[in-house]
């Protein structure tokens, strides 16, 4: 039995994902394609009505106590600190990270999580805002598409992801705090700009900007070259984020050792790839 579709899902009368050849739909792909080349991010508000978020957010705070969490100090970069360089330089400032992921597996199949990640709708518009010509629903057991649960008190620390985008939409706001913040092509392939890294890590403001996300915004955001984090929510309550996964490469899954890393479990589709 098929799920929900598109005009069911999201909010076509403002995002038109269901007519690519309309006028609306090149030029919301114009403004996200924009913003992603001005500012690495793009944030399209109230993306899907109101009763699916409702439902992903049911989902969400059903399977949220499933979630496997990992603890451990990183730099920013995610690399082993060399030994030559100073105490205060980025490859040595170390953060702990503890947040949590909901694997793919834990959401029903029927579920209005999956009918959202398996509309293909959604993932042409994505792939038309990120200006690839084909993108894939990645098909990994446990990392096609997940929850992230972010606990009061424990921030996202500064980060440079390794992963070219990310899909994500925000389902549930802390009581406080929570912030995306983030400082856009900070660095290049040719210059790590190390000094400008440090003065960020260091509390530096000016270069900074931030967004108070809101249930239901779907955000696509470029973080290889874009230093960002999420600020520890306060209260009592977490925050939680969907992350679509979407990939070039319709054959790729994670590796045995990767699963094992993120997950402490092996799915038998990963074994495939030893």
């Amino acid at each position: 039995m098929s799920g929900p579709g598109t005009e069911a899902l999201f909010d076509t009368g403002r995002y038109c994902l269901h007519d690519r050849m309309s006028t609306a739909y090149r030029d919301l792909v114009a403004h996200a394609r924009e913003e992603l080349r001005d500012d690495n991010c793009v944030v399209l508000p109230d993306f899907v009505r109101t009763s699916v978020l409702q439902a992903m957010q049911a989902e969400s705070a059903a399977k949220s106590d499933t979630a496997t969490y990992t603890e451990k100090w990183l730099n920013p970069y995610f690399s082993e600190p060399p030994d030559d360089v100073p105490e205060n330089h980025p490859l040595k400032r170390m953060a702990l990270r503890c947040h949590g992921m909901v694997r793919a597996d834990r959401f029903a199949h029927d579920g209005t999580i999956r009918a959202l990640f398996n509309n293909a709708d959604l993932c042409r518009f994505v792939a038309d805002c990120l200006d690839h010509e084909t993108l894939h629903a990645y098909r990994d057991p446990y990392g096609c598409v997940n929850i992230n649960v972010q606990k009061p008190g424990r921030e996202f620390s500064w980060h440079f992801d390794h992963n070219e985008f990310t899909v994500s939409m925000l389902l549930r706001e802390p009581e406080g705090g929570g912030i995306f913040e983030y400082v856009p092509d900070i660095r290049t392939r040719e210059d790590e700009n190390f000094e400008a890294v440090r003065a960020v890590l260091d509390g530096e403001r000016e270069s900074v900007r931030t967004l108070a996300l809101k249930p239901g915004d779907l955000q696509l955001f470029r973080g290889g070259y874009t230093l960002h984090r999420v600020t520890a929510p306060t209260g009592n309550r977490d925050r939680h984020s969907l992350l679509l996964s979407y990939v070039t490469d319709p054959d790729h899954i994670a590796t045995p050792e990767y699963a094992e890393r993120l997950w402490g479990e092996v799915h038998p589709l990963h074994q495939q790839t030893s």
